[in-house]
């Protein structure tokens, strides 16, 4: 058995987490991959809510203990952060990283696998497009997975996105004889 051979079959199954971060809400979904071509079954997904009117720290401890429960409750191998988008609105993007590092901060904590990726890589990985809309991705996120549907919101819809776009990456990580590929695992 080759070498890559056998660092392709110790990945297996895979779980991937997702996130789509933000202060208000939180998207997150799992994913787990049992080979490298069957669909992958979402384990979970959910979305974390924070209230305006409470303190940051507060805010941002809600998101981070309910991302730590989740990880202990599903395991996943790797976890997935959506990078921001930088428009112009500074504080909505400063929020926006306030939460991306507390999830990588989970991420390392737990001793797993943490990467980034961008929106546009999300959509030209999912929906082919790096200028795709969000029913588009949800669409092709649906036709990639095994459940029959996803909750209504976009930021559950963005985060099982963001596992399928992480799962394709990690497939070239390990192709390339990376095994620890973009992402940081100390």
């Amino acid at each position: 058995m080759s070498r890559d051979s056998q660092t392709v079959s110790s990945e297996w199954p895979m779980r991937i987490m997702g996130i789509d971060p933000g202060l208000s809400v939180t998207g997150y979904s799992i994913l787990e991959f049992l080979s490298n071509t069957d669909k992958p079954n979402l384990l979970t997904a959910d979305k974390i809510t924070t209230d305006s009117k409470i303190p940051l720290g507060a805010r941002l401890g809600k998101i981070h203990k309910i991302l730590e429960f989740v990880i202990k409750e599903f395991a996943p191998t790797e976890i997935a952060v959506e990078s921001q988008f930088l428009g112009k609105n500074v504080k909505s993007a400063m929020s926006v990283s306030q939460v991306k590092a507390i999830s990588l901060l989970a991420a390392f904590q737990n001793g797993l696998r943490g990467r980034e990726i961008s929106p546009r890589e999300v959509k030209e990985i999912v929906a082919g497009w790096g200028g795709a809309d969000k029913e588009q991705v949800r669409a092709m996120v649906l036709a990639q997975i095994n459940a029959v549907s996803l909750p209504s919101s976009f930021d559950i819809s963005d985060a099982t996105a963001i596992c399928l776009a992480a799962f394709s990456l990690r497939r070239f990580d390990i192709i390339m004889g990376d095994n620890y590929g973009s992402g940081d695992k100390l």
